[in-house]
């Protein structure tokens, strides 16, 4: 079987997501062109590991040679990067595919690219990549994951044969449905930080002798693969769907006493619950409308945030 012809890469922003796929394509034998970030060192460093001897802090220095770039920077520089590039010369546009990593943002945020002949697409891995790791633990993240990728039929195709050689699966998002798509990715990530560090903080208002994770991680595994095996609805469990107003006002009082920081996240995640469980059936409509009123309530009833108190 013939070798497969690599392009030329030239990639654009050397932080942590940028960084970690440039490591996984040089792995598959990548040529890259260019290293352009707006921090100098990291872009050396990244630089000396792909073995590329053009390195700068301006994106008007990127290689001519250039047949692929890659954009890896924070969403708001996105569009002002694609002008500057769409204003080269000595870039073969219609020779070129750019894609950027954002997921929010479509494959349209690069269309000055697009008008000057260049395929675009979008490539956002469906992964986080926190600071501080090691190249190795970073690359390991990327194995098995999928991209969400957006851009007219041959971009896409362009946009999949990347992901396949970083070795995940691609999933073609309609361009208008990219904000919603990055919700769920917050969804997934942050939001579930989010509730894993109330868990957290609770454990350590209660003083708990065992770790958050030994004493509440057989329940959050259950509830994970109930979810796997049916389906959210059918694992909720709790005081909602009991309509069991008496032990919800207790955990009201609770959280004002002890952890009123914690108030939105219970109520908002409490009326999510509730509506979830009326969708399908678990409670009427009214028993929804009653909870929703008992929060709204509650909420409104409480003073202003306050100091919480201190267990006895």
């Amino acid at each position: 079987m013939a070798k497969r012809f690599l392009p030329k890469l030239s990639l654009i922003g050397a932080g942590t997501v940028g960084s970690t796929l440039a490591l996984a394509l040089f792995d598959q034998g990548y040529r890259f062109a260019s290293i352009i970030s707006r921090t100098g060192k990291p872009a050396m460093n990244l630089a000396k590991a792909v073995q590329c001897t053009k390195v700068s802090t301006s994106v008007t220095d990127i290689n001519p040679a250039s047949e692929v770039i890659l954009i890896c920077v924070a969403d708001k520089a996105i569009a002002e990067i694609a002008v500057e590039l769409a204003r080269l010369k000595t870039l073969k546009h219609k020779a070129l595919f750019v894609a950027h990593t954002s997921g929010v943002h479509s494959a349209d945020i690069l269309r000055p690219l697009q008008k000057k002949g260049s395929m675009v697409a979008s490539i956002h891995p469906i992964q986080t990549f926190p600071a501080g790791q090691r190249r190795s633990q970073l690359r390991s993240r990327l194995r098995g994951i999928s991209y969400g990728v957006d851009g007219e039929s041959n971009a896409c195709s362009r946009a999949e044969q990347l992901v396949a050689d970083l070795g995940g699966r691609a999933l073609r998002i309609p361009s208008e449905m990219k904000p919603l798509y990055h919700v769920a990715c917050v969804f997934a990530s942050s939001y579930l930080a989010a509730n894993l560090n109330a868990i957290t903080e609770l454990s350590r208002t209660l003083e708990l002798r065992a770790s958050w994770m030994e004493t509440f991680g057989p329940l959050m595994t259950a509830t994970m693969e109930n979810v796997i095996a049916d389906s959210a609805p059918k694992a909720l469990t709790g005081p909602i769907l009991r309509g069991d107003h008496e032990t919800l006002k207790l955990h009201l009082d609770a959280i004002s006493a002890f952890a009123p920081q914690f108030l939105p996240l219970y109520t908002v995640g409490g009326i999510e619950i509730a509506r979830i469980a009326r969708d399908h059936g678990s409670i009427a409509t009214q028993e929804f409308k009653d909870i929703v009123t008992l929060f709204r309530t509650f909420v409104k009833s409480t003073s202003a945030p306050h100091q919480p108190k201190r267990p006895h």
